[in-house]
């Protein structure tokens, strides 16, 4: 099988005008759905086509009940993490540096681990908190 650079791939695509349109459209799809994402709760359930209803249910609370998560501006971490995982979602909590990314994951934050990652903040052992990425 011959192989092809992808831009001459990309351009015999691309100069037909159906598949030329069609690529606009996707593309204009993925985007909106991705602004969807970086809005609210609210709007990643609908980007994500759940209910209030479907939610209430796998969480075993209230339909009223998850409407106050969504209009919610402080949240517990494991209310967030079983608010994604009810849309198959999962949660991390991300550190941004000029020199790297930290990824936390939920069970990394556990109370029962407060006092060990305060010593480790503190530099008290060199055992890492999270991995980097």
């Amino acid at each position: 099988m011959p192989t092809h650079a992808f831009k001459e791939l990309r351009d015999e695509f691309t100069s037909d005008p159906d598949q030329a349109v069609l690529l606009a459209k996707v593309k204009k799809d993925r985007q909106a759905e991705q602004a969807a994402y970086e809005r609210d709760l609210t709007a990643v359930r609908r980007a994500r086509a759940y209910t209030q209803e479907q939610l209430a249910r796998s969480l075993a609370v209230s339909q009223a009940q998850v409407a106050r998560i969504e209009q919610q501006t402080n949240l517990y971490l494991s209310t967030l993490q079983s608010y994604l995982a009810a849309m198959d979602g999962e949660f991390a909590l991300v550190a941004t540096f000029d020199d790297r990314r930290v990824v936390f994951a939920i069970e990394d934050l556990s109370a029962d681990d407060a006092l060990t990652e305060s010593a480790e903040i503190q530099g008290n052992t060199q055992t890492p908190v999270a991995a980097s990425v």
